[in-house]
C-alpha cells in the first residue's frame, strides 16, 4: 500500500532511456570527427560564449511586453531578464530555480520539479508563460510549468511584471514570463558545424545531467539542435534529512531551424520535446493520526508528464515599404500527463456505507489509488506587421487565434481490508472524466504603438479585443451522473497607456497604466466531481478576473552603473475562489466546493535591481522586492476565514525578499568567483492562511560559485549552494529547501 509501487515501474511509469554517463562516452567518441568536419567550413566559434550580454542590463534589447523589439529603457513596463550566461553560471535544477532571484518573481513550489511562477503575488493561471512567444498556459486549470523547458536550451528569459493582456490576452493578469530558446544562426553563406557538450551534477539531490548541442550551417540553412537528460534523487534538508518522493527523471529534445530564401525572407521552424517520469510531489503529501478517530494519509506524483511543441513561421522584411517586417506563425503543442494519488484511510475517515449495507468492522482500512489522466492539444496562429520607426511613431498590429482541446479520465481503484490485512471486499474500479472534454477557442486583434511626441517624450498605447468561444461536451463526473453539453461566448477588451520621459541620456522616468484579465478555465467553468480538495462544482456563470495596475519607474545608467526601480499599485475584481458549499450538518464523505467570483483585492509595493561594474574586474548586483496585498471583500473574508473584517492579508503575496552578489573576473576573462546571498523577511504578511504562516520564518542563505576556462573551449563551473547548511523554506513553498549542496558542470566546445 505504498506509493513506491509506482516509482518501481508500474504501468504508466517511465525511466530515463539514456544514462548520462553513457551520453558522456558518446560525446567523447563523437567529438574528434565532428571537430575535423567543422574545420572544413568557416571555423568553430565558441558555442558557449554569450555575446548578447551588454555592459549593463539597461543596454539590452527586449522583445516581451511589446510585440516588437525595443530597448530596455524605452519600455514603460517593469521588466527583468536572465541571460544565457546567468543561467549557465547558476546551473539550476529546473528553470524555476533561476527565476527566484529576479525582483517581483517567486515560485509556488511543491517539489523540486513542481514550481509554478508567481509575479507580484499572483500565480497559477494568473501568470502567462510563453515559449518563444507561444502561450504555454491552457484551458486545463492550475497554471503552467516552466520545468517543461530545459534550462540548457534557453537563450534568455524575459519577465514583464504587471498586466500584459494587450499584447498576449488572457492569463497575463499578473504578468508574462517569456522563455526564449536558443535560435538557429542568422547566416546565408558558408558551411560549418559547431557544438558543445555538458555534464554536471549536485550532491544534495544526487543529481546527474548531461546535454549536447549541435549548430550546423549549410549555406542558407542553419539549425540549433539539442538533447539531454537528468536524474534527480530525493534531496536532503538540514532539519529533516531526506525528503521522500522528491525525485524525478527527465529527458528533452529541441530543434530550431532556419532557411533564408533571401536576405529579406526567412522560414523558421521548431520542435520541442519533454518527457518527465516519476515526478514526486512531497509538498502535497500528508498524514493525519487522530486518537479515537482514525488515520488518513495521501501521497501524490506524476508517473509521467509529456510535452511536445512544433511551430513554423515565415518572416519577411519588405524593401521600399512602410512596413519593416511582417510575419505569420502557426504552432501546435500537446500535453499529456497522469496525476496519481495513493490514499490510506481508517476509522471515521471512511464514510459509512449506504443502507442497508452493514457498517464496516473495526480496524477496516480503505486503500484508494487514483490515476487522473489529462490530454491537451493546442493549435494557434499569429499574424503580425510592424512599421519602420519614423521620427513620430512606430506601429505594430496583428491577429492571434488559438484553440485548446481537452480530454481525460479518472480511473479509481478502491479496496477495503480488514484488521488482519485480508481483503474485506473486492477492488472496485470507477471511471469518470478528469476534465471536461471540449474546445476552447479565442480570436483576437491587437495594436501597439510608440508615439515620439518630443525628443524626450515617448507615449506608448495599446488595445486588444478578444472573443472567446468555449464548447464543453457531455461530462460524466460519476457513474449514473453527468452534466449536459455546455457553451460559453464572451468578449474582453484590454488597453494600456505608458509614458517615458528622458531628461538626460542616462536617465529615464516612466509611468504606465494597464488592465488585465483572465478568462475562467475549463475546470472552473464546467468541472463537476471529486478532486484533491474534495468534491468540486463548476460555475458556467463565472466572470473573468480583472485587474488595473499603475506603475511608475526610474531607470538610471551613468557609465558602468545601472539602476531600475518601480513602484506599483494594483486592484483586482472578481477573483475566483473555491468556496465551501457543504450542507450543514455535513453528510458523510468529502466536503463540497464551488468556484465563485468572490474576492476583491489590492496589491502594492516596489521592486529594484542594480548592477555596478567597477575597478575593471568587479561587478556587483542586487535586487530587492517588497509587496503588500489585502483581500478587501468582507464576504470573501467571512467565507474563507470565518472572521468579520474589512480587509486581511491576501494569501500568496510573498513577503519582502532580496538577493545580492559580488563577482570578480580575471583580466583575461578565464576565471571568475562569485559569492552571493538570498534572503526573505516580513513573513507574517502571509497570514491568515495557515499553509503559509504556521512554519515560516525569516532567513538568509549564502552561495559561492566559481568558473574557469580550461584548455581550448572547455569550461568548468563549481559551487556550493547554502554553504552554511541553513534550514529555510521559500515563502510560497510547501517544503523545506535542500541543505548544503556541491554543484559542478563541465562543458566543452567542438
Amino acid at each position: 500500500m505504498s506509493l513506491n509501487r509506482r516509482f518501481a515501474g508500474a504501468p504508466g511509469s517511465g525511466r530515463l532511456p539514456l544514462d548520462p554517463s553513457r551520453l558522456v562516452l558518446v560525446l567523447a567518441l563523437a567529438g574528434a570527427p565532428l571537430t575535423a568536419w567543422a574545420a572544413e567550413g568557416s571555423g568553430p566559434a565558441s558555442a558557449l560564449a554569450d555575446t548578447t550580454h551588454a555592459a549593463t542590463f539597461l543596454k539590452e534589447t527586449v522583445v516581451t511586453g511589446a510585440r516588437y523589439p525595443r530597448a530596455y529603457y524605452e519600455s514603460p513596463q517593469a521588466l527583468s531578464f536572465l541571460s544565457r550566461t546567468q543561467l549557465r553560471d547558476q546551473n539550476p535544477t529546473v528553470l524555476g530555480d533561476a527565476l527566484y532571484n529576479l525582483p517581483g518573481t517567486d515560485n509556488s513550489k511543491d517539489s523540486p520539479w513542481e514550481q509554478r511562477p508567481v509575479l507580484r503575488g499572483l500565480g497559477g493561471q494568473q501568470v502567462l508563460v510563453l515559449m518563444d512567444g507561444n502561450p504555454v498556459n491552457s484551458a486545463r486549470g492550475n497554471g503552467p510549468h516552466p520545468s517543461l523547458v530545459d534550462a540548457t536550451q534557453v537563450e534568455r528569459v524575459e519577465v514583464v511584471r504587471g498586466p500584459s493582456s494587450v499584447a498576449y490576452g488572457s492569463d497575463a493578469l499578473g504578468g508574462v514570463i517569456n522563455i526564449i530558446t536558443r535560435p538557429a544562426a542568422e547566416v546565408s553563406t558558408g558551411r560549418s558545424l559547431r557544438g558543445a557538450a555538458t555534464i554536471g551534477g549536485s550532491t544534495a539531490d544526487r543529481q546527474s545531467n548531461a546535454s549536447i548541442q549541435l549548430m550546423p550551417q549549410f549555406g542558407r540553412f542553419s539549425a540549433f539542435i539539442s538533447s539531454g537528460g537528468q536524474k534527480v534523487q530525493d534531496f536532503e534538508t538540514p532539519d529533516h534529512g531526506r525528503v521522500a518522493h522528491s525525485s524525478f527523471s527527465a529527458y528533452n529534445g529541441l530543434a530550431n531551424l532556419r532557411f533564408a530564401f533571401t536576405d529579406q525572407t526567412a522560414l523558421k521552424g521548431g520542435w520541442q520535446l519533454y518527457r518527465g517520469h516519476d515526478v514526486g510531489l512531497p509538498g502535497l503529501d500528508f498524514a493525519l493520526t487522530t486518537p479515537g478517530v482514525g488515520d488518513l494519509s495521501q501521497e501524490f506524483n506524476f508517473p509521467y508528464y509529456k510535452r511536445d511543441e512544433a511551430h513554423l513561421a515565415l518572416e519577411h522584411a519588405p524593401k521600399h515599404s512602410w512596413l519593416s517586417s511582417v510575419s505569420a506563425k502557426t504552432y501546435w503543442q500537446s500535453e499529456n500527463r497522469n496525476f496519481f494519488s495513493h490514499e490510506d484511510a481508517s476509522g471515521a475517515y471512511i464514510p459509512p456505507p449506504p443502507p442497508p449495507q452493514p457498517p464496516y468492522p473495526a480496524g477496516t482500512v480503505r486503500v484508494t489509488d487514483q490515476d487522473r489522466y489529462f490530454k491537451l492539444s493546442t493549435l494557434g496562429l499569429q499574424l503580425q506587421a510592424t512599421s519602420h520607426r519614423t521620427s513620430r511613431y512606430l506601429a505594430s498590429f496583428g491577429i492571434d487565434a488559438a484553440q485548446d482541446q481537452t480530454a481525460g479520465e479518472n480511473v479509481r481503484h478502491r479496496t477495503y481490508y480488514d484488521a488482519s490485512g485480508a481483503v474485506y471486499s473486492p477492488t472496485a474500479v470507477r471511471i469518470t472524466q478528469s476534465v471536461p472534454t471540449g474546445r476552447f477557442a479565442n480570436y483576437a486583434g491587437y495594436a501597439q504603438n510608440d508615439w515620439f511626441l518630443r525628443p524626450q517624450w515617448t507615449l506608448s498605447t495599446g488595445l486588444r479585443y478578444t472573443h472567446y468561444r468555449y464548447r464543453a461536451d457531455y461530462f460524466k463526473y460519476a457513474p449514473g451522473s453527468s452534466v449536459p453539453a455546455t457553451s460559453l461566448d464572451n468578449d474582453a477588451v484590454a488597453g494600456s497607456v505608458g509614458l517615458v520621459f528622458t531628461p538626460r541620456k542616462d536617465l529615464h522616468l516612466s509611468a504606465n497604466v494597464a488592465n488585465g484579465y483572465r478568462q475562467p478555465n475549463a475546470q472552473e467553468l464546467f468541472f463537476n466531481g471529486p478532486a484533491s480538495v474534495g468534491n468540486v462544482v463548476g460555475n458556467p456563470a463565472l466572470n473573468p478576473e480583472k485587474s488595473v495596475s499603475g506603475d511608475v519607474g526610474l531607470r538610471w545608467g551613468p557609465r558602468d552603473l545601472a539602476f531600475s526601480g518601480n513602484l506599483f499599485y494594483s486592484t483586482y475584481d472578481d477573483l475566483i475562489n473555491a468556496v465551501d458549499i457543504t450542507p450543514n450538518p455535513p453528510p458523510p464523505g468529502p466536503r463540497t466546493y464551488q468556484y465563485v467570483n468572490i474576492t476583491t483585492a489590492r496589491i502594492w509595493g516596489g521592486e529594484a535591481e542594480v548592477e555596478w561594474h567597477f575597478l575593471s574586474r568587479w561587478q556587483a548586483r542586487a535586487a530587492v522586492t517588497g509587496a503588500v496585498g489585502d483581500n478587501t471583500s468582507r464576504t470573501s473574508i467571512q467565507q474563507l476565514y470565518g472572521i468579520s473584517a474589512d480587509h486581511v492579508p491576501l494569501s500568496g503575496v510573498p513577503p519582502f525578499k532580496g538577493s545580492a552578489a559580488l563577482r570578480w573576473t580575471s583580466s583575461d576573462g578565464r576565471f571568475w568567483v562569485e559569492p552571493s546571498t538570498r534572503y526573505s523577511w516580513r513573513t507574517n504578511r502571509l497570514s491568515p492562511d495557515p499553509l503559509f504562516s504556521n512554519f515560516r520564518k525569516e532567513w538568509i542563505v549564502g552561495d559561492l560559485f566559481a568558473g574557469a576556462r580550461i584548455g581550448t573551449g572547455q569550461r568548468l563551473t563549481v559551487g556550493v549552494r547554502n554553504f552554511t547548511n541553513h534550514a529555510y523554506t521559500l515563502p510560497l513553498a510547501s517544503l523545506e529547501e535542500p541543505g548544503v549542496s556541491f554543484v559542478g558542470t563541465l562543458s566543452t566546445d567542438f
